[in-house]
């Protein structure tokens, strides 16, 4: 198999998981929670995000990383980080502006899951040692885009007045 193969392969399965983890176990928990209550776990996940500014770290991946795509991916995760932990603040106090802020992160996280994607494969990163930074694309990535499925569900729903349930749309 190709480093690519292999990459894909390890995602794949990953978002699968994860899917599984979350409509067997993660959503029924939450699903009975005030919007604020249910956001504020999935939010926890992506206060993380600034764990990719290891790609502008000298040795930590390889020199013939191209510079702007490990600067583009790093920055776009820190600001979802930041985005994040604002959110969390803001949800977890049931502050006013908490949905709208929670609404911002997700946009601004979801946009930087697709352009970190689309620079990473112009990249060929996955050809390129990375470190650690494999295990981000492999393992928690696919957890990032879970939790923004299942909460840009829930924001959707709230703001519609669809009642809670289980699963993905709790």
């Amino acid at each position: 198999m190709t480093a690519f193969q292999i990459l894909s392969a390890q995602s794949t399965l990953s978002l699968v998981a994860f899917a599984l983890i979350a409509r067997w176990h993660v959503g029924p928990r939450l699903a009975g929670l005030a919007v604020e209550d249910y956001l504020v776990p999935l939010t926890w996940v992506h206060v993380f995000r600034y764990a990719p500014m290891t790609l502008l770290v000298p040795g930590q991946v390889s020199a013939s990383m191209p510079a702007g795509a490990a600067a583009a991916i790093a920055y776009g995760d820190l600001l979802s980080a930041l985005a994040a932990l604002a959110a969390l603040i803001l949800l977890k106090n049931k502050w006013k502006g908490a949905l709208a802020a929670s609404w911002l992160f997700n946009i601004i996280g979801s946009a930087d899951v697709v352009n970190a994607t689309r620079e990473a494969i112009g990249a060929r990163m996955y050809d390129i040692p990375t470190g650690f930074n494999w295990y981000i694309v492999n393992f928690y990535v696919p957890l990032l885009i879970v939790t923004h499925v299942m909460m840009i569900n829930k924001l959707v729903r709230t703001a519609r007045g669809v009642p809670a349930r289980g699963g993905y749309a709790a």
